[in-house]
């Protein structure tokens, strides 16, 4: 990023911010700052990824879910899998827990749900995007791991 009081530099984890007493602010950006690029990790190189989005309309519309998916294949085994889901909460958010239903698991749709169960467990309120990130969640692994 850059702005008025110079460059810096901020993880991932904490760019975005949670409403609070702030619920103007969504995420660290100061008054005048943009963000100049973003620095990723080389993926490992048999790792294959996918990002899917669910909306309303086929415009440039905000996600009513969405998933990005990251995943490390041995065979039809997953060896490692990096999951993130936004569009439910107000913020998006990487999931350990759908990451840990993953590993070491055959790639097929009884262990994706049990992952996109497992991602949104404390999810509340809005049953109907929970379910649509659910099924989001489960496609998005269904396309990044078909042979």
């Amino acid at each position: 990023m850059t702005g008025p009081k110079g460059n810096r530099s901020i993880p991932i984890t904490k760019f975005y911010l949670l409403p609070g007493t702030t619920p103007e602010h969504e995420n660290v950006l100061t008054a005048g700052e943009i963000i100049t690029h973003v620095t990723l990790p080389p993926p490992a190189q048999n790792a294959k990824s996918h990002y899917l989005k669910r909306r309303d309309r086929a415009s440039y519309e905000f996600a009513l879910a969405s998933a990005a998916v990251i995943v490390e294949l041995d065979g039809r085994k997953i060896r490692k899998a990096q999951v993130a889901m936004g569009g439910v909460g107000t913020i998006p958010w990487r999931s350990p827990e759908a990451e840990h239903e993953l590993a070491g698991a055959e790639a097929n749709d009884r262990n994706f749900r049990r992952a996109a169960e497992a991602a949104l467990r404390s999810a509340k309120d809005n049953t109907f995007k929970i379910e649509l990130a659910k099924r989001t969640l489960v496609r998005a692994l269904q396309t990044v791991t078909q042979a």
